[in-house]
Protein backbone atom coordinates (compact mmCIF):
# COMPACT_ATOMS: atom_id res chain seq x y z
CA UNK A 1 0.00 0.00 0.00
CA UNK A 2 1.10 3.56 -0.72
CA UNK A 3 0.15 6.29 1.73
CA UNK A 4 -0.02 10.07 1.52
CA UNK A 5 -0.79 12.77 4.06
CA UNK A 6 -2.66 16.04 3.68
CA UNK A 7 -1.61 18.57 6.33
CA UNK A 8 -1.83 22.28 6.95
CA UNK A 9 1.82 23.14 7.54
CA UNK A 10 2.34 21.93 11.09
CA UNK A 11 1.18 18.49 12.20
CA UNK A 12 2.36 17.31 15.59
CA UNK A 13 0.54 14.02 15.11
CA UNK A 14 2.42 13.28 11.88
CA UNK A 15 5.68 14.34 13.53
CA UNK A 16 5.17 12.03 16.51
CA UNK A 17 4.03 9.23 14.23
CA UNK A 18 7.24 9.47 12.18
CA UNK A 19 9.41 9.49 15.31
CA UNK A 20 8.08 6.10 16.40
CA UNK A 21 10.31 3.08 15.99
CA UNK A 22 9.39 0.61 13.30
CA UNK A 23 7.28 2.86 11.09
CA UNK A 24 7.33 1.72 7.44
CA UNK A 25 8.55 5.00 5.94
CA UNK A 26 8.93 3.49 2.47
CA UNK A 27 5.13 3.20 2.28
CA UNK A 28 4.70 6.95 2.86
CA UNK A 29 5.16 8.46 -0.57
CA UNK A 30 4.19 12.12 -0.23
CA UNK A 31 3.10 14.85 2.18
CA UNK A 32 0.88 17.51 0.61
CA UNK A 33 0.53 20.77 2.51
CA UNK A 34 -1.39 23.98 1.95
CA UNK A 35 0.96 26.04 4.14
CA UNK A 36 4.72 26.15 4.65
CA UNK A 37 5.90 23.03 6.48
CA UNK A 38 6.92 23.59 10.10
CA UNK A 39 10.74 23.48 10.36
CA UNK A 40 11.15 20.53 12.72
CA UNK A 41 8.70 18.42 10.71
CA UNK A 42 10.41 19.40 7.46
CA UNK A 43 13.75 18.26 8.88
CA UNK A 44 12.28 14.87 9.83
CA UNK A 45 10.74 14.43 6.38
CA UNK A 46 14.02 15.36 4.68
CA UNK A 47 15.94 12.89 6.83
CA UNK A 48 13.52 10.12 5.88
CA UNK A 49 13.49 11.13 2.20
CA UNK A 50 9.73 11.65 2.18
CA UNK A 51 8.58 13.94 -0.63
CA UNK A 52 6.88 17.21 0.34
CA UNK A 53 4.59 19.12 -2.05
CA UNK A 54 3.36 22.62 -1.17
CA UNK A 55 0.36 24.40 -2.66
CA UNK A 56 -0.02 27.79 -0.96
CA UNK A 57 -3.68 27.98 0.04
CA UNK A 58 -3.84 31.77 -0.09
CA UNK A 59 -2.73 31.81 -3.74
CA UNK A 60 -5.41 29.43 -5.00
CA UNK A 61 -8.36 31.82 -5.27
CA UNK A 62 -10.30 34.70 -3.80
CA UNK A 63 -12.89 32.77 -1.72
CA UNK A 64 -12.56 29.78 0.60
CA UNK A 65 -14.86 27.74 -1.63
CA UNK A 66 -12.69 28.45 -4.67
CA UNK A 67 -9.46 27.77 -2.77
CA UNK A 68 -10.85 24.54 -1.33
CA UNK A 69 -11.77 23.24 -4.77
CA UNK A 70 -8.47 24.23 -6.36
CA UNK A 71 -6.48 22.68 -3.52
CA UNK A 72 -8.59 19.51 -3.78
CA UNK A 73 -7.75 19.33 -7.50
CA UNK A 74 -4.05 19.78 -6.72
CA UNK A 75 -4.26 17.08 -4.06
CA UNK A 76 -5.87 14.72 -6.58
CA UNK A 77 -3.01 15.32 -9.02
CA UNK A 78 -0.44 14.35 -6.38
CA UNK A 79 -2.36 11.30 -5.18
CA UNK A 80 -2.53 10.07 -8.76
CA UNK A 81 1.12 10.87 -9.41
CA UNK A 82 2.37 8.90 -6.41
CA UNK A 83 -0.24 6.13 -6.85
CA UNK A 84 -1.58 6.64 -3.35
CA UNK A 85 -3.94 3.99 -2.04
CA UNK A 86 -5.00 5.85 1.12
CA UNK A 87 -4.55 9.45 2.20
CA UNK A 88 -4.63 10.56 5.85
CA UNK A 89 -5.94 14.05 6.49
CA UNK A 90 -4.70 16.32 9.26
CA UNK A 91 -5.59 19.40 7.20
CA UNK A 92 -7.83 22.28 8.16
CA UNK A 93 -9.93 22.91 5.05
CA UNK A 94 -12.87 21.22 3.37
CA UNK A 95 -12.08 19.00 0.39
CA UNK A 96 -14.41 18.88 -2.60
CA UNK A 97 -14.80 18.11 -6.29
CA UNK A 98 -13.61 15.11 -8.31
CA UNK A 99 -11.19 14.14 -5.54
CA UNK A 100 -14.07 12.93 -3.36
CA UNK A 101 -15.43 10.74 -6.14
CA UNK A 102 -12.15 9.21 -7.28
CA UNK A 103 -10.92 8.71 -3.72
CA UNK A 104 -14.20 7.73 -2.09
CA UNK A 105 -13.44 5.61 0.99
CA UNK A 106 -9.74 6.38 0.50
CA UNK A 107 -9.23 9.64 2.45
CA UNK A 108 -9.31 9.33 6.24
CA UNK A 109 -9.86 12.38 8.43
CA UNK A 110 -9.00 12.55 12.13
CA UNK A 111 -11.54 14.68 13.99
CA UNK A 112 -10.97 15.52 17.70
CA UNK A 113 -14.49 14.68 18.89
CA UNK A 114 -16.87 11.76 19.12
CA UNK A 115 -18.86 12.25 15.94
CA UNK A 116 -21.64 12.81 15.11
CA UNK A 117 -21.44 15.15 18.12
CA UNK A 118 -19.32 18.29 17.82
CA UNK A 119 -18.46 18.49 14.11
CA UNK A 120 -16.48 21.41 12.67
CA UNK A 121 -13.80 23.57 14.24
CA UNK A 122 -12.75 23.72 17.91
CA UNK A 123 -14.35 20.36 18.53
CA UNK A 124 -12.60 19.74 21.87
CA UNK A 125 -13.73 23.13 23.13
CA UNK A 126 -17.26 22.30 22.00
CA UNK A 127 -17.10 19.10 24.05
CA UNK A 128 -15.80 20.93 27.12
CA UNK A 129 -18.42 23.67 26.87
CA UNK A 130 -21.20 21.08 26.70
CA UNK A 131 -21.94 20.30 30.33
CA UNK A 132 -23.52 16.97 29.32
CA UNK A 133 -20.25 15.38 28.18
CA UNK A 134 -18.37 12.85 30.35
CA UNK A 135 -16.02 11.67 27.60
CA UNK A 136 -13.98 13.35 24.88
CA UNK A 137 -12.03 11.74 22.10
CA UNK A 138 -11.34 11.34 18.39
CA UNK A 139 -13.05 9.94 15.33
CA UNK A 140 -11.34 8.51 12.25
CA UNK A 141 -13.77 8.70 9.34
CA UNK A 142 -13.76 8.70 5.57
CA UNK A 143 -14.24 12.15 4.05
CA UNK A 144 -17.37 12.82 2.02
CA UNK A 145 -19.07 15.98 0.71
CA UNK A 146 -20.26 17.06 4.16
CA UNK A 147 -18.42 18.50 7.16
CA UNK A 148 -17.34 15.56 9.36
CA UNK A 149 -20.25 13.46 8.09
CA UNK A 150 -18.42 10.58 6.37
CA UNK A 151 -18.58 6.92 7.46
CA UNK A 152 -16.94 6.35 10.85
CA UNK A 153 -14.10 3.82 11.00
CA UNK A 154 -13.07 3.97 14.66
CA UNK A 155 -13.13 6.21 17.72
CA UNK A 156 -10.91 6.73 20.77
CA UNK A 157 -12.08 8.10 24.11
CA UNK A 158 -10.69 9.65 27.25
CA UNK A 159 -12.51 10.91 30.36
CA UNK A 160 -13.26 14.60 30.11
CA UNK A 161 -11.94 15.08 33.64
CA UNK A 162 -8.59 13.59 32.62
CA UNK A 163 -8.32 16.23 29.90
CA UNK A 164 -9.36 19.00 32.30
CA UNK A 165 -6.81 17.83 34.87
CA UNK A 166 -4.01 17.90 32.32
CA UNK A 167 -5.14 21.15 30.68
CA UNK A 168 -3.36 19.86 27.58
CA UNK A 169 -4.99 19.22 24.21
CA UNK A 170 -2.26 16.72 23.37
CA UNK A 171 -3.78 14.25 25.85
CA UNK A 172 -6.73 13.93 23.48
CA UNK A 173 -5.01 14.50 20.15
CA UNK A 174 -2.17 12.03 20.71
CA UNK A 175 -4.72 9.20 20.76
CA UNK A 176 -4.85 9.74 17.00
CA UNK A 177 -1.34 8.30 16.64
CA UNK A 178 -2.44 4.90 17.92
CA UNK A 179 -5.47 5.08 15.64
CA UNK A 180 -3.21 5.83 12.68
CA UNK A 181 -0.99 2.85 13.51
CA UNK A 182 -4.03 0.60 13.68
CA UNK A 183 -5.50 1.92 10.44
CA UNK A 184 -2.31 1.25 8.49
CA UNK A 185 -2.26 -2.31 9.79
CA UNK A 186 -5.94 -2.71 8.90
CA UNK A 187 -5.37 -1.39 5.39
CA UNK A 188 -2.27 -3.53 4.89
CA UNK A 189 -4.17 -6.66 5.88
CA UNK A 190 -7.25 -5.61 3.85
CA UNK A 191 -9.48 -5.99 6.90
CA UNK A 192 -11.91 -3.18 6.04
CA UNK A 193 -15.41 -3.81 4.74
CA UNK A 194 -17.92 -1.17 3.66
CA UNK A 195 -21.56 -2.12 3.15
CA UNK A 196 -24.32 0.45 2.64
CA UNK A 197 -21.91 3.24 3.60
CA UNK A 198 -21.17 1.60 6.96
CA UNK A 199 -17.64 0.55 7.86
CA UNK A 200 -16.75 -2.74 9.54
CA UNK A 201 -13.28 -3.88 10.55
CA UNK A 202 -12.94 -7.61 9.98
CA UNK A 203 -11.76 -9.34 13.15
CA UNK A 204 -12.41 -6.34 15.41
CA UNK A 205 -14.24 -6.70 18.73
CA UNK A 206 -17.54 -4.82 18.55
CA UNK A 207 -18.95 -6.36 21.74
CA UNK A 208 -16.75 -5.00 24.55
CA UNK A 209 -18.25 -2.40 26.85
CA UNK A 210 -17.44 -0.44 29.99
CA UNK A 211 -19.15 1.83 32.47
CA UNK A 212 -17.84 5.29 33.26
CA UNK A 213 -17.09 6.68 35.79
CA UNK A 214 -15.51 3.69 37.48
CA UNK A 215 -17.05 3.19 40.94
CA UNK A 216 -14.82 1.44 43.48
CA UNK A 217 -17.07 1.86 46.53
Amino acid sequence: MNYGFYISGGSDRLKKFLLQKGVLYSNIKVIISEYEIEKELKKILDEKNIKVVLYEYGNLGTTNKERNLKFSNCLLVELRKYKIDFCFSFGSHILSGELLHEYKYKIVNFHPALLPMYPGRKAIDQSVDDNRALLVGNTAHFIDEGVDTGPIIMQSVIPLQSFLNSNNYEVVLDLQIHMLNQLIEIFEKKCLEIIDNKVSIIGADYNSSFTFPVWNG
